[in-house]
């Protein structure tokens, strides 16, 4: 284990040199990677389509409303810089759509127009459509956003009980530009 975390390190520094010896820092709508807390938690990555249009995924996993391991692609729009006339910073309202896809390995909740259901431990599988909403602070000088976000997940369907059921995905995060 020891040996993967200081492989996982010198890859990570590695990734860093470039952008170190290079004057400028990269363009704040390409690709960059990162880590996120929250549901799910795990590794992130984020590019630009445009300038103001991103497909972003989370890859990892999710605690609540059960174990599961969580992926999350979304199409992402950048409709608000509220530091629009500052020069080393963005403070950009962000809002999207689209899908997550979880692997529940163990029990979990879910949540129904009027109730919630408790699945024991079995194995299941979940696709949904979700909505999100989140703040997103890019530095220009500097190779590294940060961003919160909330996403209502409005539909998730769960195999082998059907069923239409509701999840809220709250995540914070930091990603690397390159």
């Amino acid at each position: 284990m020891r040996y993967v975390f200081v492989a996982g390190v010198l890859l990570f520094a590695l990734t860093l040199t470039p952008a170190a010896a290079s004057a400028q820092a990269p363009a704040q709508n390409g690709l960059s990677m990162g880590l996120v807390l929250g549901d799910p938690t795990g590794f992130t990555l984020r590019s630009g389509l445009d300038e103001r249009d991103a497909i972003q995924a989370h890859f990892g996993f999710s605690l609540f409303p059960g174990d599961a391991a969580a992926v999350m692609v979304d199409w992402t729009h950048d409709a608000w810089d509220f530091l629009r006339d500052n020069p080393s910073a963005s403070l950009l309202f962000y809002f999207g759509i689209g899908g997550k896809a979880e692997w529940f390995t163990g029990r979990y909740y879910a949540y129904e127009y009027d109730h919630h259901h408790y699945f024991p431990d079995r194995s299941h599988f979940g696709l949904g459509a979700r909505g999100l909403v989140g703040l997103r602070v890019s530095f220009v000088k500097a190779p590294f956003d940060l961003f919160f976000e909330l996403a209502p997940v409005g539909v998730m369907f769960v195999v082998p009980d059907p069923g239409a059921y509701y999840d809220i995905d709250l995540a914070l995060g930091a990603r690397y530009r390159f």
